[in-house]
């Protein structure tokens, strides 16, 4: 899995991704294997992400290395591999969680996030990412340098609780 960092993490829709996706050069890209110019598009799938209104069915982009054999989604920072729920909605509850604010307000602007999602998200974070946080003294609600450090330290996405390999790519400037 690669993931590519965009700036804006309140933005998720089809045409951000293809936007985004589309002004990669897959050269520049390396694969998990360490090598690069190696990475060829091979396809899509499609994958629900929860919205404030709606749910959006995602084309997501696969690439093939073709030095390794393995594939790769490209997901854009603003979102966690294996959840429907997008980061911004993580760090939010999460938050409210941690300074005990409550989350009357944020599941009333979020209706299509139940309680059970709160509670999966909640128990993942206090198993999975406070004490990696707090060890190692992560910003926190600072959404781009967590997303930086969580990469740099752990090899995946803040939230990311399957140890699938996940790289992260910076766009050039």
């Amino acid at each position: 899995m690669i993931t590519v960092y965009t700036e804006n993490y309140n933005l998720i829709s089809q045409e951000f991704y293809n936007k985004t996706i589309d002004s990669l050069d897959l050269n520049l890209i390396s694969c998990t294997c360490g090598h690069s110019g190696c990475l060829i598009r091979y396809g899509s799938y499609k994958r629900n992400v929860q919205l404030t209104d709606r749910v959006l069915s995602l084309s997501v982009v696969r690439v093939y290395c073709k030095v390794c054999g393995h594939t790769h989604a490209l997901l854009l920072s603003s979102m966690i591999p294996y959840s429907l729920i997008p980061l911004i909605l993580h760090v939010r509850l999460i938050h409210a969680y941690e300074h005990e604010i409550g989350f009357r307000n944020i599941l009333a602007e979020q209706y299509l996030v139940d309680e059970n999602n709160l509670k999966s998200i909640i128990r993942n974070y206090r198993l999975h990412w406070k004490q990696r946080l707090l060890s190692m003294r992560l910003p926190f609600p600072d959404i781009p340098s967590l997303v930086s450090a969580c990469f740099s330290l752990f090899s995946r996405q803040f939230m990311q609780i399957k140890s699938t390999s996940n790289k992260l790519f910076f766009l050039p400037t």
